[in-house]
């Protein structure tokens, strides 16, 4: 079985990124487990056409822990989809990377990740990894192949740092960086910064994404670009990720060097012109 975990800032695209490929993968004829591991618990929504579904945490505390089992956790999707939703507390109350850390404590007592009952396992993880409990899937989902998915923005490199000083932490648990996912804000950006980025942590371009108002569209039908619009450009670049991941071994991926302090700045600017300067400088 393959564990392809996708991370990233807030909002950078990862779920529709994650759920697309989980389609791809069921469209394929794959058995697919997508777990969203978002206290929001809004990465199946478009998977899953029931409203009722109930988190990790919502039936941990309605059933006996005695009593649970792993279907219970289980919410039928699409294609036959199985999709699981760590959930969390509500907003503003308690800590949502322990939620993430308890809903793997679970998964692995039930054995919910079973390698005989899954071809593809896919993990969409909020968040850069600053809180220990969103990297759970890092230390209990063992040979995971991570994709950061990022954005032509300074913050969201940033955070792509953060999450591949995690991998370098987890790299003994057979966890590999397999790349950068671009998801554009902007078709007409400059990629090149996160090129030199990629290179001085020792990492690569997986795909770019480019940026279609049809994904929108889709999220108002609840539905996956894939569903909504097969065709789309979207489409076409998840499906091509969806395959190069699968394709993707392992031992081909370096330990990624992390840059410190301010280091991911000064690679994305890169060398500057006089006219640059000035301003920069005043």
């Amino acid at each position: 079985m393959q564990r392809i975990a996708f991370y990233g800032k807030g909002g950078i695209g990862k779920s529709t990124i994650a759920t697309g490929v989980s389609l791809y993968y069921a469209q394929s004829g794959r058995r697919v487990l997508h777990v969203g591991c978002d206290p929001k618990a809004d990465s199946s929504m478009v998977l899953v056409r029931d409203d009722t579904y109930k988190t990790v945490i919502q039936k941990s505390f309605e059933i006996d822990p005695d009593d649970l089992v792993a279907s219970d956790l289980i919410m039928k999707g699409i294609l036959g989809i199985d999709c699981i939703e760590s959930g969390g507390p509500e907003a503003g109350i308690g800590c949502g990377g322990r939620a993430v850390s308890k809903s793997f404590e679970i998964f692995d007592e039930l054995k919910v990740i079973d390698e005989a009952l899954y071809d593809v396992t896919t993990f969409d993880v909020l968040g850069d990894v600053v809180c220990g409990g969103f990297a759970a899937p890092m230390r209990n989902a063992a040979r995971s192949k991570v994709a950061v998915v990022l954005s032509e923005e300074m913050m969201a490199n940033f955070a792509a740092n953060n999450i591949a000083r995690a991998c370098k932490r987890y790299a003994d648990n057979g966890i590999c960086l397999a790349g950068f996912v671009v998801n554009l804000r902007s078709n007409e950006a400059d990629i090149s910064p996160i090129q030199r980025f990629a290179d001085a942590i020792g990492t690569k371009i997986l795909q770019v994404i480019p940026r279609d108002p049809r994904v929108g569209e889709a999220e108002l039908f609840r539905k996956s670009i894939l569903e909504y619009d097969p065709d789309s450009p979207v489409s076409v670049a998840i499906r091509e990720l969806a395959e190069k991941l699968l394709a993707l071994d392992p031992k081909t991926c370096p330990i990624p060097e992390p840059l410190e302090g301010d280091s991911v700045r000064d690679v994305m600017r890169g060398p500057m012109r006089i006219e640059q300067f000035v301003r920069a400088t005043g």
